[in-house]
């Protein structure tokens, strides 16, 4: 049975291998802004990622929400990653979307990218064997 500190690593490895991947994620978010409950591109892109990584993503809570749960052999804990999808109005900002002046000033972007990120870590690692896990990419509002 792997020890807390051997699923820590796998995990790390995992994410390490995957590092591109995560940059050009939260880099596709940053330059595509969408205001608070219009994040419909957003959405497709977190849902697109949690499928290629094998998770069975629901989108359309509360609107742009999106939401993946795994299931572990065993019962255990649960946890719950969270991450928000809207940029907000920042005229002048370098990336602003020139039709809403949405940006991702907040790190929104980066936000979410980590969030994913951390899921195909525990996903790579099969860190989900012994504990339930919950995964959840969404804004405010969704249960």
């Amino acid at each position: 049975m792997p020890t807390r500190d051997d699923i820590k690593r796998a995990v790390c490895e995992s994410i390490d291998k995957q590092g591109e991947r995560i940059t050009k994620v939260g880099d596709t978010i940053r330059r595509n802004p969408e205001l608070g409950f219009k994040e419909f591109k957003t959405a497709r892109l977190v849902e697109e990622t949690m499928r290629e990584i094998g998770l069975e993503p629901k989108g359309g809570l509360a609107l742009t929400g999106v939401r993946a749960t795994v299931k572990g052999a065993k019962d255990g804990p649960t946890f719950a990653l969270l991450g928000e999808l809207d940029g907000l109005v920042v005229a002048g900002h370098p990336v602003a979307d020139p039709a809403t002046g949405a940006a991702h000033a907040c790190g929104h972007n980066a936000q979410v990218a980590g969030l994913l990120g951390a899921a195909m870590g525990l996903v790579g690692a099969k860190a989900r064997s012994e504990e339930r896990r919950l995964l959840r990419g969404a804004g405010r509002g969704v249960r």
